[in-house]
């Protein structure tokens, strides 16, 4: 059975390089993520006691005005279990997606998926942070203008 978690876009802490927020005509907020800078957002939550495998994150997005070449998503996960130290923030090792081309028509929607490797030895009951964003630093993620993200789900088995 998979169990699912929504996480708000606009909820969570700061990252040092946030992305920008849009709003909908109709008032509905997303997240603009820049082609060239790593923001990110950061989300916490309390992993429930079942949780013992198959983290992933989903996230529905559409492009600005790209039509070609790629995007991918990154991840960093710090975990604290009841005797960890929290105060100070550790997180783990950057998590990237595959590269996904993006939509042939700017504005569509498309769904890309990490798998996290590097869970900083995450168990049930723990604390989890997770800051995610646009991945820019690796090869072939170069579609060009802002990645709107429109949903942001956690996944686990």
């Amino acid at each position: 059975m998979t169990i699912y978690r929504d996480l708000a876009l606009l909820g969570g802490g700061k990252t040092a390089s946030p992305p920008g927020i849009l709003w909908t005509s109709g008032g509905r907020p997303l997240l603009a993520f820049d082609d060239t800078t790593d923001e990110t957002i950061i989300r916490s939550w309390r992993m429930p006691d079942e949780y013992t495998t198959g983290l992933r994150f989903k996230v529905q997005y559409s492009m600005a005005s790209a039509t070609t070449n790629n995007v991918a998503i990154r991840a960093e996960i710090m975990a604290a279990s009841s005797a960890d130290g929290i105060v100070t923030d550790s997180f783990g090792a950057i998590n990237v997606s595959a590269d996904q081309a993006v939509p042939a028509s700017a504005g569509n929607m498309a769904e890309i998926t990490i798998t996290p490797t590097n869970l900083d030895s995450l168990a049930g009951g723990d604390y989890i942070a997770v800051v995610i964003g646009r991945e820019n630093g690796t090869s072939g993620t170069n579609a060009a203008g802002d990645m709107y993200w429109w949903s942001l789900t956690a996944l686990w088995d």
